[in-house]
């Protein structure tokens, strides 16, 4: 579900139009990552173009409001679940595989 409300007035127009000028669409939420950084660098050129200077982290306002998922919570989740695990002895460093 997308809810650009909780955006300031521009940031979901900025998005929709770069994902068009480049190609993409505005299916935001299965979005590729790669392809969901360049449609923020490109509304990041936008705005700075209707004078507009979006505050550190505003990608991620927006993609919360686009219905994207937070990677940021689910490197939390996998951080905790790491936590979890290695109080329980069952966390394993990458070189024990080799």
């Amino acid at each position: 579900m997308t809810d650009t409300s909780s955006v300031p007035p521009g940031w979901a127009e900025a998005a929709a139009r770069a994902g068009t000028e480049l190609g993409l669409g505005t299916a935001f939420a299965v979005m590729d990552p790669e392809a969901w950084e360049q449609v923020c660098r490109r509304a990041g050129a936008i705005l700075a173009g209707q004078g507009q200077t979006p505050p550190p982290g505003w990608e991620r306002a927006l993609a919360r409001a686009s219905g994207r998922a937070d990677p940021d919570g689910d490197a939390l989740a996998r951080d905790e679940a790491d936590t979890v695990l290695a109080e329980k002895g069952e966390v394993f460093a990458p070189e024990d595989d080799a």
